[in-house]
C-alpha cells in the first residue's frame, strides 16, 4: 500500500509509567478499577480533540490527521491529561501507598500514516507506528514527561532548526534502525516545565503562550 503525501498526521502515545510493577503488587479487582479510572481521566482530559486508535493496557494512541498542534499546545493537553491522572491518584493514596509509583509520559510523533477499518474499527498504518512504540524505549532519566521526535518539530515555525537553542533536552537513542533524535521536557514534581523556551519567542509576540498552557 503506497503513501499518499496528503496522509500525514500526528500520533500522540499517552503511557502510564510503573504499570508494570504496579500490577503485580495490588489486587487484580481493584488494579482493574484504578487503571480503568486512569484512562478514562486521561480521555476525558483530551481538549485537542485527538481520535483513538487504541488502548493498550496502559497506553492509548491518540492520533489526529493533518497539521500538528504547538508545541506549547501539546505540553498543556499533557498537563491536562496528567492533572487529572494525579486527582484520581489522590482517591487512592490514603489506603494504597503503591499508586504513588504511577506516573504519565508522552510520545508526540508526525509523519505519514494511513487510516484503515478492520469490522467497525478504525486502525492505523504506518512508520509513524513503529517509530513511536520504539521510542517509548528511551533512556530519558524521568518517569514523567513529554518526549517531543524531530519529525514534529521540524513542522514547528518556532523550533529552533539549529538545534542549539534551549527547547527541551535534545537527546538521541539507538535503535535497531539507527538513531532517533528528539527533545524532552521533563515533568517531575511540576505542572509545567520550567525549560519551555523558543528560538524565536520574541517574534511570536501575538501568541500568548499562558493561554495555550491553560490547563
Amino acid at each position: 500500500m503506497l503513501m499518499s503525501k496528503d496522509n500525514q498526521g500526528m500520533v500522540f502515545i499517552v503511557d502510564i509509567s510503573g504499570y508494570s510493577q504496579f500490577i503485580r503488587k495490588i489486587d487484580p479487582t481493584e488494579g482493574l478499577t484504578i487503571i480503568r479510572r486512569l484512562l478514562n481521566g486521561i480521555i476525558e482530559s483530551n481538549h485537542l480533540s485527538f481520535r483513538i486508535s487504541e488502548i493498550e493496557g496502559d497506553a492509548i494512541l491518540f492520533y489526529r490527521m493533518g497539521g500538528p498542534p504547538s508545541i506549547a499546545a501539546i505540553l498543556g493537553q499533557f498537563t491536562r491529561m496528567r492533572k487529572a491522572f494525579k486527582k484520581v491518584l489522590q482517591l487512592y493514596r490514603p489506603e494504597l501507598p503503591e499508586v504513588g509509583q504511577l506516573e504519565l509520559k508522552a510520545i508526540a510523533h508526525y509523519g505519514h500514516m494511513e487510516e484503515f477499518k478492520i469490522d467497525r474499527f478504525s486502525k492505523l498504518y504506518g512508520n509513524i507506528l513503529v517509530d513511536a512504540h520504539r521510542l517509548l524505549k528511551n533512556s530519558i532519566p524521568s518517569d514523567a514527561y513529554v518526549l517531543l521526535s524531530m519529525d514534529y518539530l521540524e513542522q514547528m515555525e518556532e523550533f529552533p532548526l539549529d538545534y542549539t537553542t534551549s527547547c527541551g533536552t535534545y537527546q538521541c537513542d539507538i535503535y535497531d534502525v539507527g538513531s532517533l533524535c528528539y527533545r524532552y521536557f521533563p515533568f517531575d514534581g511540576k505542572d509545567i516545565p520550567k525549560d519551555l523556551s523558543y528560538h524565536n519567542q520574541k517574534k511570536r509576540s501575538k501568541i500568548n503562550l499562558s493561554e495555550e498552557l491553560v490547563i
